[in-house]
C-alpha cells in the first residue's frame, strides 16, 4: 500500500451552490481527499494542460498548504473544474490562482465566472482582499474572462515568464471589493 492510500478521507467543503443548465453543481472546498479523488484531480488537470499539469507530488501539498477547489455536479464524482491558490508571503490579504480550468467542453457558458466568483466569496471569507494571477497573453478567452467579466487589471506585462516565447500577463482584482458591492445589491 503506498503512502498515499493510507491517507483518510475527510468531508469536502461545499462553499457555493451554482444552479444552471448542467443541474446543480458545487464549488468545493477540498479539505482532505482520498486516492481516488486526488487521481480526479491529476487527470483533470492533465487532461487541460498536458505534461504542465500538476502531478500528485505537486497537488498533495496545495491542498494541505493552500487552497484547492472543484466545481462538480453535486451527487457526481466528476471534476468538471480546478481551481488552486497560494498564499502570497509579502502580502498576506492576496492570494495567487496557480492553476484554473474548466472542462474543454464546458467552456463558454459561464461556468468559469461562476466558479471563480464563488472561490472569491470563500476566500474573502478567508480574510483575503485581493487576487493575482498571470496568463499567456495569447489566451484571448481567458484574458476576456478574467478583465472583462471579472474585473481584473493588467498590472504589467512579463516577458519570458515561463522561458523564451512564454509571456504573460500579470493581473490582479480586488475581489473583496466586487464581493461586497455584489453583497450590497
Amino acid at each position: 500500500m503506498s503512502m498515499l492510500e493510507e491517507v483518510n478521507q475527510l468531508p469536502r467543503k461545499l462553499v457555493k451552490d451554482i444552479d444552471g443548465n448542467m443541474g446543480r453543481l458545487g464549488v468545493y472546498l477540498v479539505q482532505d481527499f482520498n486516492l481516488k479523488l486526488l487521481r480526479r484531480m491529476v487527470n483533470f488537470g492533465l487532461n487541460i494542460f498536458g505534461e504542465l499539469g500538476m502531478d500528485e507530488w505537486g497537488l498533495v501539498p496545495q491542498i494541505r498548504h493552500g487552497n484547492v477547489y472543484v466545481l462538480k455536479e453535486k451527487d457526481k464524482q466528476q471534476v468538471i473544474g480546478l481551481a488552486i491558490f497560494m498564499r502570497d508571503w509579502d502580502e498576506d490579504d492576496k492570494v495567487y490562482l496557480f492553476d484554473y480550468a474548466i472542462k474543454e467542453e464546458l467552456q463558454g457558458h459561464g461556468l468559469g465566472f461562476e466558479f471563480l466568483r464563488g472561490i472569491a466569496e470563500n476566500l474573502v471569507d478567508q480574510g483575503y482582499r485581493t487576487m493575482s494571477l498571470t496568463v499567456d497573453v495569447e489566451n484571448k478567452p481567458a484574458i476576456r474572462l478574467y478583465k472583462d467579466k471579472i474585473g481584473f487589471e493588467i498590472i504589467e506585462f512579463k516577458e519570458n515568464e515561463y522561458g523564451e516565447g512564454h509571456d504573460r500577463y500579470y493581473m490582479e482584482w480586488d475581489m473583496k471589493k466586487s464581493v461586497d458591492e455584489k453583497n450590497t445589491q
